[in-house]
């Protein structure tokens, strides 16, 4: 008996090491980890807090004219009846008219809402931050007249590449151009 107290108590103490000790500091370690994971994420959205108000404090640093030339740039959304209205201005400037307008599909997204100038900032994911649109139209004008057509639009604040051009003849001082033209615009 005097041997038998001993070893039922040393047998309690493994049991109750392996029912409750172990598994509650296994826990524990699980938590610290888990915690330590917690401060991790912590500490770096204060980092991303900070590099974001030193963007905000930069983009505040623009004026608003140099603002409103840069949406006109790219844009933060599809506006295809703007675009067309904004090319055949220049169009118009030199006494000539669009004709056979037609938009493509935009590519690369969706036009879900407009961009804040942190969101155009963020490359990653699973779209790029710039989409393109087509727009083909044709237009008829001597050589001259298209030639300053085309430095306007080259010049113009709207991103704007021309894809494709071709033109055709006529018995007239006027030749038939046709333009595949590409823009651009933030998502």
């Amino acid at each position: 008996m005097k041997l038998m107290l001993p070893l039922i108590l040393i047998i309690a103490a493994v049991g109750l090491f392996v029912v409750f000790t172990n598994p509650t500091y296994q826990g524990i370690q699980a938590l610290s980890t888990q915690n330590a994971a917690y401060d991790d994420a912590l500490n770096k959205s204060q980092e991303l807090k900070s590099v974001r108000d030193q963007l905000l404090a930069k983009y505040d640093t623009f004026s608003s004219s140099d603002l409103q030339k840069l949406s006109y740039v790219l844009p933060d959304n599809v506006d295809n009846i703007r675009l067309i209205i904004d090319i055949n201005n220049i169009a118009s400037r030199h006494n000539l008219t669009l004709t056979n307008v037609q938009v493509g599909d935009v590519a690369a997204g969706s036009t879900s809402g407009a961009a804040s100038p942190q969101q155009a900032l963020a490359v990653g994911g699973s779209s790029a931050p710039v989409g393109s649109v087509d727009v083909s139209f044709a237009v008829a004008a001597d050589y001259n007249d298209f030639l300053a057509f085309l430095d306007d639009l080259e010049h113009s604040l709207r991103l704007v590449d021309v894809e494709k051009l071709s033109f055709t003849t006529s018995t007239g001082a006027t030749t038939d151009y046709t333009l595949d033209i590409r823009t651009y615009w933030l998502h």
